[in-house]
């Protein structure tokens, strides 16, 4: 059976030993540059960058690559319950999706999560129903499965007035909405995500966000940062660090003139 981490007293499976065995301190793979040494240990930190480089892959649609990375890293991204979820989230499988809730409900911290997810996904299901013109599924939605949530009643009154849209074009307006499909899915894939634990389900574009993190503090750090700069222009491969600036004046007959302007570069080491 493979090892894995508990979370609330259940197994969340954040650590799958793929090609080896699993360690409470991270897991051990099979070591193919060693034949001698049957196994090699990934540290929990190691898993978690393995987990964070799987997850951005996978954002640029490199699946194939995301996952050769899980087989032979032994890590697996996500929960199986989450990445079920997922698929039934992205599918638009809602009934599928709301069982799959009562499976993630022992990993969640805030149990009142699980009737805000429930409520978000159903807000999903009812919009698409009123785009596709299934009026009565659309009232069926909201009135025995929105409303007895008792949560965000405004909100409840206000998905109600879409019923009075002309055209799906009005209700993406009023609603301001994307329409069914894989975008607004994936937005209610995001929401739903901020419910779950990292161990679980790595929230989005993780490592995007560190890498911003770090970039920002780097700025600050930076003595002659320049506020204008592109943070395009700005590199993940070096430190950030922007170039002094030196102003000088020429005078003429006592009043400045013109001005010239000196960048000073720092001296790069050629060892």
């Amino acid at each position: 059976m493979n090892g894995s981490l508990q979370h609330n007293g259940v197994d969340v499976g954040s650590v799958v030993a793929v090609n080896g065995a699993s360690s409470s301190n991270g897991i051990l793979v099979k070591d193919e540059t060693h034949p001698q040494t049957s196994f090699k240990h990934i540290s929990k930190k190691d898993e978690d960058i393995v987990r964070l480089i799987g997850q951005h892959l996978r954002g640029l649609g490199l699946n194939r690559t995301a996952e050769e990375l899980i087989a032979e890293s032994g890590c697996s991204l996500e929960h199986p319950s989450a990445g079920k979820f997922r698929s039934h989230i992205m599918a638009g499988e809602w009934h599928k999706a709301e069982v799959d809730l009562t499976e993630l409900r022992g990993l969640i911290e805030d149990q009142d999560g699980i009737n805000k997810m429930r409520f978000l996904i159903l807000e999903q299901k009812y919009l698409e129903y009123l785009e596709d013109g299934c009026v009565f599924e659309a009232l069926h939605c909201i009135r025995d499965e929105l409303t007895p949530l008792k949560h965000n009643t405004e909100r409840v009154h206000k998905l109600t007035s879409y019923m009075m849209c002309s055209n799906p074009t009005d209700l993406r307006d009023q609603a301001d909405w994307l329409g069914k499909g894989q975008k607004s899915r994936q937005i209610l894939m995001e929401k739903l995500q901020n419910f779950l634990p990292p161990t679980v389900m790595l929230p989005p574009r993780r490592l995007q966000t560190l890498l911003n993190q770090a970039i920002e503090l780097q700025k600050q750090k930076c003595p002659f940062h320049n506020s204008k700069c592109d943070d395009n222009e700005v590199s993940f491969l070096s430190d950030h660090f922007c170039c002094k600036i030196w102003m000088v004046m020429s005078l003429t007959n006592g009043r400045g003139s013109e001005f010239n302007v000196y960048s000073v570069r720092p001296i790069q080491s050629l060892s």
